[in-house]
């Protein structure tokens, strides 16, 4: 079976080797719907299945989660990794724990690289397989979606078919900038729109970006965890954040600035 889904791929991509794979291919090449994990930790309960052709998905709820109030937070990786190596090494279940965040945390498989497809180009059809699949009800809050590096891809492709409070781009704002400006400036829209640009490499686009919107906050400096979020930055429709402190990566690994954004956003 492992053989099948592996020539699929190879098929699909026009030959080269299981070497030449992404590492998030290669996962998806690996990994079957009938895997399942269900674990009870200490500081809350995390979820992984899998599925026949978009690679697995990992759900985490704090320990004192209620439903009643919970929001959706979705997290999309960058490139040259996988859903299950972004959770492990990132300690992306640590980083949701102490934002204090009472919310259902999604972690689907993205993009790895930039020949890899959209795996989940429709949010409604993600959040649908995670109910199904968990067995967790769905809270009615607001939807944040948060993604770093090459995640805009992803998450641009969500735009027009998702109910999306809030977008989070982690030094990722590479490209799709008139998709995110269309998002922001929709008119039929039931809620307001916030878009949080936090730059390093990608300083200089977030800049031109920032530079063309009518209404925008600036922070020159990433604060610390569980500082609160400036008064004018609260509801601004553009929060632009620059790193001085973390690089590209460090943005993530470092476990400081995730927890503080969905601390500060809540």
């Amino acid at each position: 079976m492992m053989t099948c889904l592996l020539a699929g791929v190879l098929a699909q991509l026009g030959g080269g080797s299981v070497e030449e794979l992404s590492p998030a291919q290669l996962l998806v090449s690996r990994t079957v719907e009938r895997e399942y994990v269900d674990q009870l930790l200490d500081d809350g309960r995390h979820q992984r299945f899998g599925t026949s052709d978009k690679g697995p998905v990992h759900v985490w709820r704090p320990r004192r989660y209620a439903v009643s109030d919970a929001s959706i937070i979705v997290y999309v990786h960058g490139f040259y990794t996988d859903v299950d190596t972004a959770m492990r090494e990132h300690n992306l279940a640590g980083q949701f724990r102490d934002s204090g965040r009472n919310a259902l945390f999604v972690v689907p498989e993205t993009r790895s690289g930039p020949g890899d497809p959209v795996y989940w180009s429709d949010l409604p059809e993600l959040l649908a397989t995670v109910a199904r699949r968990t067995r967790v009800e769905l809270p009615k809050g607001p939807v944040v979606v948060v993604g770093h590096s090459g995640a805009y891809k992803t998450i641009a492709s969500w735009l027009s078919n998702g109910p999306l409070k809030a977008v989070v781009l982690i030094d990722g704002l590479y490209g799709s900038d008139d998709d995110y400006r269309r998002w922001l400036s929709d008119g039929r829209a039931s809620m307001p729109r916030q878009l949080v640009l936090v730059g390093f490499d990608t300083q200089s686009q977030v800049d031109s970006f920032v530079r063309r919107q009518p209404v925008s906050v600036q922070l020159d400096t990433i604060p610390y965890l569980y500082d609160e979020l400036p008064p004018a930055a609260r509801h601004a429709p553009v929060v632009m954040l620059r790193s001085e402190r973390f690089d590209h990566m460090s943005l993530i690994t470092q476990g400081r600035l995730l927890p503080w954004l969905l601390h500060a956003l809540r």
